[in-house]
């Protein structure tokens, strides 16, 4: 087995130099960035007023100090958002993925293409045998390289983020750490498994780029929307929101959209201590109710610690529908043109759930099995198809 996986980097010199130079290079490049932020010696305290619009910078600069620590979360910020960084980051996220697929699309197209099949075939006296050979030299090559990776992202994501645990907080936690030598499996398993079904390169790799694109973007939000739900707890109205660097559960800042068909979960009762004093439960119908139950769930991307959803009630009840077309929402005015305040059984009250960041390993360890799991029926597939292969 030792001879077939050698053997395997040979046939495939060109696909091993460059993916080993370009993760080491990727290693290298995201410590070095990792370094410049840290090298600032930036003060906790610094991001957090000028960054976050509060401290001693919310009426101006006020003392020499002021400025010089205004100036360094300046140059913190501007590492921050440069092409090189950009670049590393972009690179974290798809270099697992890309790496699975260079490897992968050639292991059995290859030598279909080139008509050497059968006679590896021959001399390996079990397809199977010779497969798996092929595959445990990708498995040999990509785990360690992908856990440099992780952990020098590990590394920079701790500079980014002074002050948060990045072990529980979900900011780009699918590009960092142990998950991303589940994302090269399960990129490499699926594109041996597209060569061996199609037994050409070209077109698995096409279809590789074009499946991982799609799995990748929509794993977020259906994690997010499906899977995690039922980890969510109630959050305080003060818990919501925070500076962005130094702790606190974080800001949310952008919806991922509609959830339909999902009903909420028991999990996620609403109970009395729910209910904001301004919103009293009356016996009045709920208006602008619908049966589109879009509305119960709104999730939000919270930038350091949590997953959170926000469900939408109305008079101690669920809302389903879209919130903003209630009257409470809607401006109305007297005839002397002054504004009428809405009747509070109008308005709804907005409730935050959400993952906590004691979750992150859990959340972590159940987002990696279902990657393993595709990654063992992929190569499942491929060992059972290969014995079908045609060797042309």
């Amino acid at each position: 087995m030792i001879t077939r996986i050698w053997l395997t980097f040979k046939q495939h010199r060109f696909e091993t130099i460059a993916i080993l130079i370009v993760c080491l290079g990727l290693t290298g490049a995201t410590l070095i960035e990792a370094y410049r932020l840290n090298s600032l010696n930036v003060p906790l305290s610094c991001l957090a007023a000028a960054l976050g619009g509060g401290g001693p910078f919310a009426g101006g600069m006020t003392a020499p100090a002021d400025a010089h620590c205004l100036s360094l979360a300046n140059s913190f910020s501007s590492i921050q958002g440069s092409v090189d960084m950009n670049l590393v980051r972009l690179l974290l996220l798809l270099v697992p993925l890309l790496a699975g697929i260079v490897f992968g699309a050639p292991l059995v197209a290859r030598e279909i293409e080139q008509g050497t099949a059968p006679l590896s075939w021959s001399l390996s006296g079990s397809r199977r045998r010779w497969l798996l050979g092929k595959v445990l030299a990708g498995v040999v090559l990509l785990v360690p390289l992908m856990l440099a990776v992780g952990l020098a992202a590990e590394v920079l994501e701790g500079a980014l983020d002074p002050g948060v645990d990045t072990h529980a907080a979900f900011q780009n936690y699918l590009s960092r750490g142990f998950i991303d030598v589940f994302w090269v499996l399960a990129a490499f398993a699926g594109t041996f498994a597209l060569s061996t079904l199609l037994g050409r390169t070209m077109p698995a790799v096409i279809l590789a780029l074009i499946v991982c694109f799609f799995v990748r973007v929509a794993w977020e939000p259906g994690m997010a929307r499906i899977v995690l739900r039922p980890m969510a707890v109630e959050q305080t109205q003060s818990s919501q929101f925070g500076f962005y660097y130094g702790g606190g559960p974080g800001i949310a800042v952008a919806p991922i959209g509609p959830t339909p068909s999902i009903e909420p979960t028991p999990s996620v009762e609403p109970t009395p201590s729910v209910e904001t004093p301004s919103i009293e439960p009356t016996p009045s119908s709920e208006p602008g109710g619908s049966s589109d139950k879009s509305a119960a769930y709104t999730p939000y991307w919270v930038q350091t610690d949590l997953y959170s959803y926000t469900q939408v009630f109305l008079n101690g009840k669920p809302f389903y529908g879209d919130p903003w077309s209630l009257p409470g929402y809607q401006m109305q005015f007297d005839a002397n043109g002054n504004p009428i305040q809405p009747d509070p059984s109008t308005m709804p009250n907005w409730v935050e759930y959400a993952v906590p960041g004691s979750q992150y390993w859990p959340v972590v360890a159940l987002e990696s099995g279902f990657l393993l799991l595709g990654s063992l029926i992929f190569g499942a597939v491929a060992l059972v198809w290969v014995d079908r292969r045609r060797p042309y």
